[in-house]
């Protein structure tokens, strides 16, 4: 149906609640008729810039009120965004400059300079603005109206190059708008809901799941530009936020203050996590508070989020990512594209209205990624007889020991239930007798024989699974800019690991 878009969703809800507040940051608060203002104003800018209908707009910077403005502003005025990592570096960010060719990037002073040399060596390089002027600009301009085809994208993400070069994953206003409808079906509280946005605007949790999906379900938006569990903490008490989204170490950090037990956090409805195991003392401590943490699934071509297990199942069942979702179908396939039975592991496929529309500019890559209506994860999971599904790793983070796959990810998990261990990554590394074996690296709160971790894997997981190292770090492991562990740079870390560490010898059975 066409005029089914974004835009046509906000200006409703500006309607019909024009002096709620839309927008909190800091000492700034902005109301739904101050928001859409704001938005037609930056749009007229940009315009007037040269943007026109399907032109990529990339923003740049921290989570702010200028950020939330030009991104609304750019799909105003017709354009395509483009969230750009605040982290890049100028060669990484002129990687996307060339996959994406933006017209024009608004870029806050802080990044200013990587912006301006991001674009060394680009034939028609982006004109950069700055994102003040599209506040205090007002332009009698016209703008696209703004009611358009449904299948138009809205926004292109960048993937974060962990796998090689920038992808850029399509979304458009219909396939946004699909998962936003399955949320308030599945998690009806979404609906008019204060929402704390900890992730940056460049990811799809915190551009998506963060920002737009609060919009678009009338709801409003707290940022928190730069991670302090503390704040974190009091910005849930203070503004009465009722849901709220992120990677596992943003909960458990939040867990550990002293302020934890003190603080009135009994606003939150609905608080999904995900991209690290997570443990059943992290949902228990969460529980004890009244707060129920569900584990969900999904990845940034699937909106970050496809799975929704109730507090019920995330308490029964920590490993469970949930069963998938009404209107979503999530498969676990075999190679020849077969369900699997249960207990079997195979590859997830999601298939549902919320799913992207592709990658920009591949059309292979998308038809290899997107093939028959089903998106191809790539990641490695199974369900249990009741229909729960536990994702077990990634294609790509499989050791394979004497000819049996380990995924790291169960691994991982099991060496997480140690109450003093405070982060876990198993990598594969090179071995004499298996070709390839599992070594653990570790970090505590307090000193913990070898031989514990080695007999609890023991007991909770084959034996050909236990891993034949253990390695304790005194600091934290490394993390890309989404907060997950960065196992490239542990890997060339850990390269040559069995020439300076005992290895841990195999037991029958």
């Amino acid at each position: 149906m066409r005029d089914t878009t974004i835009l046509r969703a906000i200006q409703a809800w500006t309607v019909r609640q024009p002096d709620a507040p839309a927008l909190i940051c800091h000492d700034t608060s902005l109301t739904w008729r101050e928001l859409t203002v704001a938005m037609d104003r930056a749009a007229a800018q940009l315009v007037s810039s040269g943007v026109l209908p399907g032109d990529r707009v990339g923003v740049l910077g921290g989570l702010s009120v200028e950020w939330a403005i030009a991104a609304l502003g750019a799909i105003r005025a017709g354009g395509i965004l483009c969230p750009l990592n605040e982290r890049h570096k100028s060669v990484e960010l002129g990687e996307v400059y060339r996959k994406l060719t933006p017209r024009v990037v608004v870029a806050a002073a802080a990044n200013l300079e990587i912006a301006e040399a991001a674009c060394t060596g680009i034939t028609e390089p982006p004109q950069i603005l700055d994102p003040r002027t599209l506040r205090t600009t007002d332009l009698d301009v016209p703008l696209p109206p703004p009611g358009r085809d449904p299948a138009d994208a809205v926004c292109i993400i960048p993937t974060s190059g962990s796998t090689g070069l920038p992808k850029g994953v399509v979304y458009t206003h219909e396939s946004l708008l699909g998962a936003f409808f399955e949320w308030s079906l599945q998690a009806p509280a979404h609906m008019g809901a204060r929402t704390l946005n900890l992730s940056s605007m460049s990811f799809a949790a915190g551009l998506l799941n963060g920002f737009l999906a609060p919009l678009v379900l009338g709801g409003s938006i707290v940022m928190l530009p730069k991670w302090d569990p503390q704040v974190a903490m009091s910005l849930i008490a203070s503004e009465r936020v009722a849901t709220m989204a992120g990677t596992t170490i943003f909960f458990e950090q939040m867990a550990t203050l002293p302020s934890f037990e003190s603080t009135d956090i009994s606003s939150l409805k609905v608080v999904f996590i995900g991209g690290n195991p997570v443990t059943l003392q992290l949902i228990e401590a969460w529980s004890r508070k009244g707060v129920g943490l569900r584990q969900a699934y999904g990845l940034t071509e699937s909106l970050s989020m496809v799975t929704f297990p109730t507090v019920e199942l995330s308490m029964r069942k920590p490993e469970s990512v949930g069963f998938g979702g009404i209107l979503t179908t999530v498969e676990i396939m075999d190679l020849d594209g077969t369900p699997c039975p249960a207990g079997t592991p195979g590859e997830i496929w999601i298939s549902g209205p919320g799913v992207a529309r592709g990658y920009w500019q591949d059309d292979a890559l998308t038809e290899q990624t997107f093939a028959g209506g089903w998106l191809r994860t790539g990641d490695v999971g199974v369900r249990d007889e009741e229909g729960a599904i536990r994702v077990v790793g990634r294609t790509k983070d499989v050791i394979i020991s004497g000819g049996m796959n380990i995924y790291a990810a169960e691994l991982e998990r099991a060496v997480l239930e140690l109450p003093a261990v405070l982060e876990a990554a198993v990598i594969g590394v090179s071995d004499d007798e298996f070709g390839e074996t599992p070594a653990v690296l570790l970090r505590t709160s307090a000193e913990v024989p070898s031989h514990d971790i080695i007999d609890h894997c023991r007991n909770r997981l084959s034996n050909y699974k236990v891993p034949r190292y253990v390695v304790f770090r005194d600091n934290p492991l490394p993390r890309t800019s989404s907060m997950k562990i960065d196992k490239r740079i542990l890997r060339a870390e850990y390269v040559d690991l069995p020439e300076h560490h005992d290895r841990i010898g195999r037991t029958a059975s």
